[in-house]
């Protein structure tokens, strides 16, 4: 096999914050370990509207995911909203021509919105292959979102968004050579609509290294005043399906009833919202600290817990799940809390001693006491045990390293299909 360039594709997601670690670590994993297929060069390519790629925002961020990464070469693409995708690809396929020449090239594209455009950048080279990273299930999200666990009960307008999404996806599948997703579930929904097996690679939302220290720890707790306290953390946003109102919230008040010490820590991107949301349920606001930090310095805040919290609502779409927030927390060696009925995570935790899941969503007042109890009971008498399980689990299944090999497969595996 020749040397291949290798381009990440990124479809209007610059600025979220996970594309450090989701996108621009594990490209910067990929460039750095030698082996057998390793790519000549590794570039992420950013899609913006043509007003926000040459915007001050856009440039400061380019300068600071460049610093996370400089062996990556990264490059902003302006798309033109008055031209056609057709069109806007004529003219960026001009401009990677002119950064790499001829050589064959693999287009990893971020979502299946990435996959639209990579079909025509292709087009440039006499030799490319496409990998479809299917982060999830957006046609069901898109109706879980709207209230409806499929397509049965939808209404017309939802259910022509539905086909909509499923259209597009397809069209992204068609044109791949290779598939990634994030969960076994994912890969079973998407073998289920007409993936062959040999095409999908499981790749979990991993991190690129253990953080936890038992001095990172201690500064932690200490700048945050939590040295005395029972730590519970959640790391995420305040939409609907994080069931903050009705999961995080509840569950929190039953712990702090049964001890006092329990304090929780949240890094969202909405501080007050989260607050007014714990304390409406009668939890003294000294109880709780809500920070929105950059991105990279989450693990500097998440060592000062004692276990990460992710509990969601039992759902049929959460066979499919696995979030990027399970791997955060035990790279910072947290045991994992997850509510019962949200798939294969709970298992996971559970079968390696990092956690547990518990009973939360259709529990009484009752049940939710004793759940409440069992986990405070089981942080006190056997938090540095799960903490060491957290470490191992992560270190086996969850760090971007493992997963080189496999990713590689899949790249030169693109290549070859369809010649």
């Amino acid at each position: 096999m020749p040397p291949y360039a290798l381009i990440h594709v990124v479809l209007q997601e610059m600025t979220k914050d996970l594309i450090g670690s989701q996108v621009v670590d594990h490209m910067a994993v990929q460039q750095a370990i030698v082996g057998p297929g390793r790519p000549s060069s590794v570039g992420v390519c950013f899609l913006e509207s043509g007003r926000d790629a040459f915007s001050r925002e856009t440039k400061d961020r380019l300068r600071v995911l460049q610093e996370r990464a400089p062996q990556v070469w990264m490059a902003v693409l302006p798309m033109i909203g008055r031209l056609s995708l057709r069109t806007n690809a004529r003219f960026l396929r001009s401009q990677l021509k002119r950064r790499l020449g001829d050589v064959p090239i693999v287009f990893h594209c971020r979502t299946e919105g990435a996959a639209d455009w990579s079909i025509e950048l292709a087009k440039a080279f006499s030799r490319s292959g496409i990998i479809a990273d299917i982060r999830g299930a957006w046609p069901l999200e898109l109706l879980y979102q709207r209230g409806y666990d499929g397509s049965d009960d939808a209404d017309e307008q939802s259910l022509r968004s539905f086909h909509s999404a499923m259209a597009r996806v397809h069209r992204a599948l068609e044109h791949s050579g290779g598939v990634i997703s994030v969960s076994q579930g994912m890969l079973e929904w998407l073998h289920d609509i007409g993936v062959d097996r040999k095409r999908l690679t499981y790749v979990p939302c991993c991190v690129t290294e253990l953080t936890y220290s038992t001095a990172s720890r201690a500064a932690a707790r200490a700048r945050l005043g939590l040295e005395q306290r029972l730590v519970l953390a959640y790391l995420g946003t305040m939409v609907r399906y994080q069931h903050i109102d009705d999961g995080i919230a509840p569950f929190f008040r039953a712990v702090v009833d049964h001890c006092p010490a329990a304090h929780l820590l949240c890094l969202t991107d909405e501080p007050e919202r989260m607050r007014q949301a714990i304390t409406a349920t009668g939890v003294d606001a000294s109880a709780v600290t809500a920070l929105k930090v950059p991105q990279h310095d989450v693990p500097t805040y998440l060592a000062a817990a004692d276990c990460g919290l992710i509990l969601r609502a039992p759902a049929p779409i959460n066979r499919l799940w696995q979030p990027t927030k399970l791997g955060e927390y035990l790279a910072c060696g947290l045991p994992i809390v997850v509510s019962e009925g949200t798939g294969v995570v709970g298992e996971l935790v559970s079968a390696a001693g990092a956690g547990t899941s518990v009973r939360i969503f259709g529990a009484d007042a009752d049940q939710l006491r004793r759940e409440a109890e069992r986990v405070c009971r089981m942080l006190t008498e056997k938090g540095e045990e799960m903490r060491r399980a957290a470490l191992s689990l992560c270190e086996r299944h969850f760090l971007w390293s493992g997963y080189v090999s496999s990713v590689r497969e899949a790249y030169l595996s693109a290549l070859r299909w369809g010649v």
